[in-house]
C-alpha cells in the first residue's frame, strides 16, 4: 500500500453508489488508472467540482489492495473553464478524452500522451466553432493522430508501406503498415491523397497548427484513417466517431 501525489487529467467520472464517483485518470507519472473519490458528490464535498472530466488537477492518491486508487485530496491546476462555456468545445473535448481513455493502456507511464491531452484541452477551451460536427474539429483529429504516434502505432504515410514506392499513394491498410501505391492498392482500401497529406501534416506540425494542416474537406477521411489504425492494432472503435 502506498500514498503518493501526481498531476492528472480527469478522463471520465461515473456516479457510484449514493455519493461516490469512479474516475478514469490520465496521470503524469503512472499513466492511465482508475480511482474512487468517496463522497465526491455530496454537497459539502471539497472534491466534486475539482474532479470533472477535462479538469487538470494535482491529486493525492492512496493505493490499497484493490485495483482502484482512492482520492485523498485534489487541487485544480487548470479547470479548462472555457470548455463549459460552449457546447461545441465540450463535445470536442469529450472526443479527445474518449480517445485517450480507449487508446492508452492502464498503468503504463506516458508523459508524451499526458502533455498532448493537456495541450489539446488548453486549445479547445478557447477554440472557435469549426465547420461540421465537433468530432471533426482539426484539434480533435490532431490530438488523435498524435495519440497514435505516442502509442507507437504511427502508420507509414509518405511512401508505400508494402513496396516503399513514393507518391502517388492511393490506398491505406493499417495491417500492411499504412499508405499504399497504385500497384499495392489491392491490399487496402482507396483513400484520397489529400487525406494522407492531412494526416501527415497533423502528425508533423504543432497541435496549434491543426487548422492549417487539415483542411475541412479532408476531415472525414482523416477520422476514418485514425479509426482504422485503432481498430486494427488495439481492437478499439471510438463511440464518438462515425461508423467505420
Amino acid at each position: 500500500m502506498a500514498t503518493y501525489e501526481t498531476e492528472a487529467v480527469v478522463l471520465r467520472a461515473i456516479r457510484y453508489g449514493e455519493a461516490d464517483s469512479v474516475l478514469a485518470l490520465l496521470t503524469l507519472e503512472r499513466g492511465r488508472l482508475s480511482a474512487i473519490a468517496k463522497g465526491a458528490r455530496r454537497a459539502t464535498s471539497r472534491l466534486g467540482g475539482r474532479l470533472q472530466p477535462g479538469v487538470r488537477a494535482h491529486l493525492g492518491l492512496h493505493e490499497g489492495r484493490g485495483d482502484m486508487a482512492t482520492v485523498r485530496s485534489a487541487s485544480v491546476v487548470e479547470p479548462h473553464a472555457g470548455l463549459w462555456a460552449a457546447g461545441h468545445r465540450l463535445r470536442a473535448a469529450g472526443c479527445v478524452l474518449e480517445s485517450a481513455l480507449r487508446a492508452l493502456p492502464e498503468r503504463e507511464p506516458n508523459a508524451g500522451a499526458y502533455h498532448l491531452v493537456a495541450r489539446a484541452l488548453d486549445l479547445l477551451a478557447a477554440a472557435p466553432p469549426a465547420p461540421g460536427p465537433p468530432r471533426l474539429h482539426p484539434l480533435v483529429l490532431g490530438a488523435q493522430a498524435k495519440l497514435i504516434v505516442v502509442a507507437g502505432l504511427l502508420p507509414r504515410l509518405g511512401a508505400c508501406a508494402s513496396c516503399e514506392a513514393g507518391p502517388p499513394l492511393t490506398a491505406f491498410s493499417p495491417a500492411a503498415g499504412g499508405a499504399l501505391c497504385p500497384r499495392c492498392a489491392g491490399l487496402g482500401e482507396p483513400v484520397a491523397p489529400a487525406a494522407l497529406a492531412a494526416m501527415a501534416g497533423l502528425v508533423a506540425r504543432p497541435l496549434a497548427e491543426a487548422d492549417a494542416a487539415c483542411p475541412g474537406p479532408a476531415t472525414p477521411d482523416v477520422e476514418r484513417l485514425v479509426g482504422l489504425v485503432l481498430r486494427e492494432h488495439l481492437g478499439v472503435v471510438l463511440r464518438s466517431a462515425a461508423p467505420l
